[in-house]
């Protein structure tokens, strides 16, 4: 079916057929829009994982399949109809390199449980192709707040200033897995598009394939919360001094996206019969993950602290006795 997309006549941003109001500045849709090329699909043959939700192609070669996102061997085979990525990012993280950073995370952090390395239930390290949505556009903004640098012979403790900015962004990712949280997906950036190439799919017979499962749509609000929030903090650069109130209206020009896939292994450990996940960039090699916290740790820090603390009060008492005896 023939995909219905547009531009808007005002901000230039991107109109889905579904869209009644521009989305960046409100104004009201063309009625009719103008036919251009649908993103791509594909029926796939795909896996969901009845465990965490999760939808993923397989290597056709891939035996004993478990999910990579949660250790779940309860998959159910499904024909998918899904968006095709437009660009790839290959993985330059070897399994063994992969292997030796996940040992060296697990191993830091002095709030992690001891035995954290030695009794984890540790599935198997997954190189997973991640999908994610890559939206670039242009803005223009006008800027106001405090600063703390005040004019010569001015009194107070601030004053206000204020100015505009140009600006262009053109790799703000917004993830579209249905399974890695949106702190998973950002914690695991940032991925050099440089590098990336065009995406034909052979990498469908070796990788396990996340498909896309949150439409451009809902993932366009996140970026533009991206977008002001990076303006905020390039307008806040132009403040001399120090600065407070600092407010920036946005206006989101030109706003573009394609869909693209980034490498990630994943693997799924049980610690205490809870379900944690470890992920690592597979271009870089930036680890992430919310490990197991040490409740035993934490209670002998509070006890020393509530130890140190009645030791000094004691120490203050009975310097004030031997000083009221001398007096």
């Amino acid at each position: 079916m023939t995909s219905l997309l547009s531009k808007c006549q005002v901000c230039q941003g991107l109109l889905d057929e579904e869209d009644l109001f521009c989305s960046n500045c409100g104004t009201e849709s063309p009625k009719m829009a103008r036919p251009v090329k649908p993103l791509a699909s594909q029926v796939t043959h795909s896996f969901n994982c009845t465990g965490c939700g999760a939808s993923m192609t397989y290597s056709s070669s891939a035996k004993n399949l478990v999910c990579p996102f949660c250790g779940s061997q309860k998959l159910e085979e499904k024909d998918l109809k899904t968006i095709t990525a437009k660009r790839i990012i290959p993985f330059q993280i070897s399994q063994g390199e992969a292997i030796a950073r996940l040992k060296n995370w697990m191993g830091k952090g002095f709030w992690r449980p001891r035995d954290l390395a030695t009794n984890a239930e540790i599935t198997k390290l997954t190189p997973v192709y991640v999908p994610y949505w890559l939206f670039s556009a242009k803005t223009s903004t006008n800027w106001t707040g405090d600063t703390s640098k005040l004019p010569n012979f001015s009194s107070g403790d601030w004053a206000p200033v204020a100015g505009t900015h140009q600006g262009e962004y053109d790799q703000i990712l917004v993830g579209a897995s249905s399974t890695l949280t949106p702190y998973e997906t950002k914690s695991v950036a940032p991925f050099d598009f440089l590098q990336s190439r065009p995406f034909h799919g052979e990498e469908s017979t070796e990788y396990t394939i996340e498909q896309f499962c949150v439409p451009r749509k809902y993932a366009r609000p996140h970026a533009y919360q991206e977008i002001n929030r990076l303006e905020r903090d390039t307008c806040r650069k132009y403040i001399p001094g120090r600065s407070r109130n600092v407010n920036a209206n946005v206006l989101t020009r030109e706003m573009s996206s394609y869909p693209v896939l980034v490498p990630v292994w994943i693997m799924a450990y049980n610690y205490e019969k809870k379900v944690y996940r470890f992920l690592l960039n597979g271009q870089n090699g930036k680890p992430s993950g919310t490990p197991p916290f040490s409740i035993g740790k934490a209670l002998g820090v509070v006890t020393i602290v509530v130890a140190i603390v009645t030791a000094i009060l004691l120490l203050f008492l009975v310097v004030g006795g031997l000083i009221s005896l001398m007096n």
